[in-house]
């Protein structure tokens, strides 16, 4: 009779820490056959971490892990669907493609991001600020990936800018040179108040030889729309998703192994995600999830990622070379009536409204070259060097439309112009060691320079301008990050440890004209963060129970913000922060067939200092979008059915908090009420064969992910993000 080891249980209990061992689960989510009890009931997770290969239970910090079989179980396809079930994690998003990513709290609604995204050994996404970078995460569809890991707290000494409020990275399966192996999945899901959406996956493992091997995966997703835009279309918020990966794995010697990867992922939403709320009450004004809007909305997101990593075994050390080339690139249409609609109408006396057409293209190449220590009884170190070249493009247009058709108006059109394109370059160098100083007692510390240097040029252009104009700036700066993480472990099942880490955010050029004073800020200096975490990790009861708890103190100074001095709109730095709070995650499989899961946070994060009057944000005010509580619960079921069926059946609850939007000098900052999403799941599976159905929101939850400011609907409404309605799905998956 077959039946699935405890240690596979933990991979659907909740998608978040300590959720399986990755070893025995990387081939088995790569398509591979499922492991036996045998090979995963003593198994370790094991991630990379302090970029090395260690045991989740050796790392002394707070590490979230979402391994393959979790990401599969939960039927994940985007960011919403995993991110925030991670303890003091949160998702600010009103349309695909446009994600802010939050951990800790660490967010002021700025432009540049606070928590940096790896795959692999590749940054991703643009350093500086001034390329959007905040709200430019990565969808990356989680298909055919080895695990998820997420590292909250200061990333700096080894993972450098915008990881100040944490990381997040994807680990991708490896070619695997012992068999061919496949996997296939076909899915289909129906929302309600909207339409239908269908996806297929398939990922292929061909060895060479016993030295050589390639991997190909590649996926499509149609998703399915269900805001309604009046006058326009219903279900207008539809899109498509598509892409793939390929691997190349050789290892000419015992002592030489190299990898090659490319990443393509294209992402097209038809509209936001939002409906149009009375600026007061928060209420729908339109009807649920309706917005009225002049012109559609469109976005359009490509991702590329190439990169060639070579590991060299020294005897004694590992060399590693990991030489990346990536792009991001962004087209969108921004729906502007509600700001200019009336003023324009106002001027030439005809129903007109506006829209803004923006793109960005980001260009990055990053080397990164570091020796390792092995595994050895006294001193483990890695040191290393870093540089990344980044060139960036942002352009605008605002255009008169017709007010009632959306039509562009050609012979107004463009009113004004932006071109912003820019560059940055970077040179760290970083080293980092763990003392075992005793059996029970070791010492991690670590440290890291960079030296950046930028460069911007603005032009502007259109009836609106007086006369063109083109400028240019320059700007360098650098930043000393370090962690220091003594841990105690007493046995080899529990971990104490405490955790002093700093993280930054590199500052930057304005671009002003000649005739600004000298007050007007021409650079803005880097952000940091320092972090004082303490926690626990154990595996209790012969590891039928895993617990980690952890407490964190983060200040943050040198906030960046876009302030008005002098009547211009510059980047600055200007206020203070301070985020504290409590997170913890506990599994439990009672039985071989039963896991329950319980994770969660809270956290306190606020303003400590008045940040400037055009933001704002006063001494006291909560950061945004931070719910003080937050949490998930989830339950897991499985039992054989006959000697060639299992069944499966699971249940999860995510709640999220009150929390306040972003500081608004129109409104004030909103307060957004707490929520619950409840999520089910039901399976059968037939030897290589599983079926399931699946469903989202069940109950149909109403919360706000997102709040636009003043402008952002017509007719004096404001735009509100809001959680997808309930879903229903059913898929089919083969692995060989």
């Amino acid at each position: 009779m077959k039946t699935r080891s405890k240690a596979w249980l933990l991979a659907t209990g909740a998608a978040v820490v300590f959720a399986a061992p990755v070893r025995a689960a990387e081939g088995a989510a790569a398509g591979a056959p499922a492991a036996s009890n045998s090979d995963t009931a003593q198994g370790e997770i094991i991630i990379t971490a302090q970029k090395r290969e260690q045991r989740l239970l050796d790392v002394p910090q707070s590490v979230s892990v979402l391994s393959a079989q979790a990401l599969d179980d939960s039927h994940a396809e985007r960011f919403s669907d995993y991110f925030n079930r991670i303890p003091s994690a949160n998702i600010v998003e009103s349309q695909a493609g446009q994600t802010r990513l939050v951990l800790r709290g660490i967010n002021t609604g700025g432009v540049g991001a606070t928590v940096a995204t790896y795959v692999d050994e590749t940054p991703y996404g643009s350093a500086t600020s001034l390329a959007n970078g905040a709200v430019l995460a990565p969808d990356i569809d989680p298909f055919d990936l080895a695990r998820v890991e997420v590292l909250r707290g200061p990333q700096g000494t080894l993972y450098g800018a915008n990881s100040l409020g944490g990381l997040i990275k994807y680990v991708t399966v490896a070619p695997q040179t012992d068999a061919f192996h496949m996997a296939a999945q076909l899915g289909g899901e129906s929302v309600s108040h909207g339409d239908a959406g269908v996806s297929g996956r398939l990922a292929l493992n061909i060895p060479l030889n016993d030295d050589a091997a390639v991997r190909a995966s590649g996926f499509y997703r149609k998703d399915p729309g269900y805001i309604d835009v009046t006058n326009h279309a219903s279900d207008a918020n539809g899109g498509k998703t598509y892409g793939g990966r390929f691997s190349a794995l050789w290892k000419p010697t015992n002592r030489l192994t190299i990898r090659t990867t490319a990443f393509l992922e294209n992402l097209t939403s038809d509209n936001t995600n939002v409906e149009d709320v009375d600026p007061v009450t928060l209420e729908p004004m339109l009807g649920d999830y309706t917005q009225a809007r002049v012109v559609d909305q469109p976005n359009r997101m490509h991702y590329r990622i190439y990169n060639a990593t070579i590991d060299y075994d020294l005897g004694g050390a590992h060399l590693l070379s990991s030489s990346s080339w990536s792009s991001l690139d962004q087209s969108n249409v921004e729906d502007a009536s509600g700001l200019y609609g009336g003023l324009l109408t106002s001027i030439f006396g005809t129903p007109l409204g506006a829209d803004v057409v923006q793109s960005i293209k980001q260009r990055r190449f990053t080397q990164e070259i570091r020796i390792a220590s092995d595994h050895n009884k006294l001193i483990e170190w890695t040191i290393g060097g870093f540089y990344t070249r980044e060139r960036n493009t942002l352009a605008q247009a605002l255009n008169a439309v017709d007010g009632n058709t959306g039509a562009l108006n050609t012979a107004l059109s463009p009113l004004e112009t932006v071109g912003e394109p820019s560059q940055y370059r970077e040179y760290a160098g970083f080293a980092n060691a763990t003392v075992h100083l005793t059996k029970q007692f070791d010492i991690t510390v670590g440290g890291r320079y960079s030296h950046n240097k930028q460069g911007v040029t603005q032009s502007t252009d259109g009836p609106l301008v007086p006369a063109p104009e083109f400028f240019s700036a320059s700007s360098t700066d650098h930043a000393f990050t370090f962690s220091v993480a003594p841990e105690y472990k007493p046995n080899d099942w529990t971990t104490f440890y405490v955790r002093v880490a700093k993280g930054y955010q590199p500052g930057g050029p304005n671009v002003l004209p000649p005739t600004a004073g000298a007050d007007v800020p021409h650079v803005f200096g880097p952000s940091t963060t320092l972090n004082y975490e303490a926690g626990v990790k154990a595996e209790l009861l012969n590891k039928l129970l895993t617990v980690e708890l952890t407490g964190f103190t983060i200040t943050w100074k040198d906030i960046q913000l876009l302030a008005d001095v002098d009547n211009f709109g510059v980047n600055t730095n200007g206020g203070k922060a301070k985020s504290s709070g409590i997170e913890f995650s506990a599994i439990m499989a009672p039985t071989k067939h039963l896991t329950l899961s319980a994770n969660g946070a809270y956290v306190d994060a606020h303003l400590t200092e008045d940040a400037p009057a055009l933001v704002g944000g006063k001494d006291g005010d909560p950061l945004p979008y931070n719910p003080h509580w937050a949490g998930t619960l989830s339950a897991d079921y499985s039992t054989p059915l006959t000697d060639a069926t299992d069944a499966s059946f699971g249940a999860s609850w995510r709640y999220t908090g009150k929390r306040k939007s972003a500081f608004d000098t129109t409104y004030g900052q909103h307060e957004l009420k707490a929520y619950g999403v409840l999520d089910a799941h039901a399976g059968l599976s037939f030897d290589r064969m599983r079926l399931d159905l699946f469903v989202r929101n069940l109950t149909g939850s109403r919360g706000i992910t997102d709040l636009g400011g003043a402008g952002s609907a017509l007719n004096g409404l404001i735009s509100a993000g809001v959680v997808r309605p309930r879903s229903v799905g059913l898929s089919l998956g083969y692995k060989y």
